[in-house]
């Protein structure tokens, strides 16, 4: 099984996360929706959410923690790092 582990580019300093069909992510924007999505489709910088009607840039989403797929939304930065240290 492939794990989905943040690598860092041959090109640039910069972290990039590979994302699979079927990962659970949110948006690290805390203006946009707090609802989990699930990637439908994944392309060169971007990822097709939720049967392929939304589309979102990699830099812009992240995985989703299990806490917040137990809770079925997304964290504010408080709720998050205490699910961290609970």
């Amino acid at each position: 099984m492939k794990q989905n582990l943040a690598h860092n580019c041959e090109k640039c300093t910069c972290t990039h996360t590979e994302y699979m069909a079927g990962d659970v992510v949110v948006f690290i924007d805390p203006n946009k929706p707090n609802d989990l999505m699930t990637v439908h489709k994944v392309v060169a910088d971007g990822v097709f959410l939720g049967g392929n009607d939304n589309f979102a840039l990699t830099h812009l989403i992240r995985n989703a923690s299990v806490a917040e797929v137990l809770a079925k939304r997304r964290f504010t930065q408080t709720e998050h790092a205490l699910a961290e240290v609970s």
